[in-house]
């Protein structure tokens, strides 16, 4: 789906070594600590498992060379970094995601396959058939996080790549489990639906972190669909209160989205509207916005236009009385 532009041979060793300083920093401070901590760099090389379907499939030549050719790019060009640092590599049945994550912390790995199986299975309506596999790495600490960061920057690949920092313990298994879900959504879209508009993004994103692991991190905080609705729904019972899509997708300010409001949307819709649903978010999503357009118009005719003159005025009844809403 998408073409890559062939690097200069300079911009591709300059990338490379981008990536050996941080194997080479990684190794002077394994040198320096306990190398059996979780989290910390190795000072020995393991090639890094590679699971497909949950199957351990290094030396299966027969399962490896089944694999989509994106997908063996894709494992070829993060196995190195992963095997100086720990990491495991999984790949979804359907090889639209591959999953680095510190084979350490990540030992039993059920749960987070569980969990990617099925925010695939529902993010379906809303993939292409045969696109590249989204690359995402839960990072265990600040280095490895930046040079991958970097190093994917330098290569052109961060196209199809998103990373972040999870030093989640067990203590904190719905946190970790919602942060993985949510950016499984969040990388699929961005490049699936290159303009799809932050709330939406992120209410999707929330709604099936929710589905698949009973919550949704909303603002930082673990919340369930129910919880969500009921505050909404006391904020937009309130005197004055208008639907206003600029505002809930956070106005100028991309931290400031209304993730709870966004969350309520996106349930409504899918319990109500969903054959128009993947209909709505292609419609946004493939449509980028004329700076000198107020915001939310495309948006605003892409809900109308599927949902009919009254669909606005239907989602906000639906916010104001939450669970009880009924058609």
């Amino acid at each position: 789906m998408f073409i890559r532009a062939i690097l200069p041979l300079a911009t591709l060793l300059a990338a490379m070594l981008l990536l050996q300083l941080g194997d080479d920093q990684h190794t002077a401070q394994a040198a320096a600590s306990s190398p059996t901590s979780i989290g910390e760099p190795r000072a020995e090389t393991v090639p890094a498992e590679i699971r497909w379907d949950g199957r351990l499939i290094n030396d299966d030549e027969r399962r490896r060379s089944a694999l989509g050719a994106a997908t063996r790019v894709a494992i070829s060009r993060w196995h190195d970094f992963a095997s100086r640092r720990g990491y495991r590599i999984d790949v979804d049945q359907d090889q639209r995601v591959v999953l680095l994550s510190d084979a350490a912390r990540f030992k039993r790995f059920s749960t987070s396959a569980a969990l990617v199986e099925r925010a695939v299975e529902s993010l379906a309506p809303f993939m292409s058939p045969g696109s590249e596999p989204s690359i995402i790495l839960r990072a265990s600490t600040q280095h490895d996080l930046d040079t991958a960061l970097k190093g994917a920057r330098a290569l052109d690949v961060d196209q199809h790549f998103s990373a972040f920092l999870e030093d989640g313990d067990a203590t904190e298994r719905r946190v970790v489990d919602a942060r993985l879900v949510e950016s499984v959504v969040s990388e699929v879209f961005k490049a699936e639906q290159p303009h799809l508009s932050r709330w939406m993004t992120a209410g999707i994103a929330n709604l099936v972190a929710e589905r698949s692991s009973s919550r949704a991190l909303i603002q930082g905080e673990l919340r369930t669909l129910r919880s969500v609705q009921q505050e909404v729904s006391k904020r937009a019972s309130e005197e004055g209160w208008e639907l206003d899509l600029f505002r809930i997708n956070g106005g100028a300010d991309a931290d400031a989205v209304l993730e709870a409001e966004a969350m309520a949307i996106v349930a409504f819709l899918y319990r109500y509207h969903e054959p128009a649903l993947a209909s709505i978010v292609a419609d946004i999503g493939h449509y980028e916005s004329d700076e000198g357009q107020p915001g939310g118009e495309a948006e605003l005719r892409a809900l109308s236009r599927h949902l009919g003159p009254a669909g606005l005025d239907e989602i906000a009844n639906a916010l104001r009385k939450g669970r009880h809403y009924r058609p």
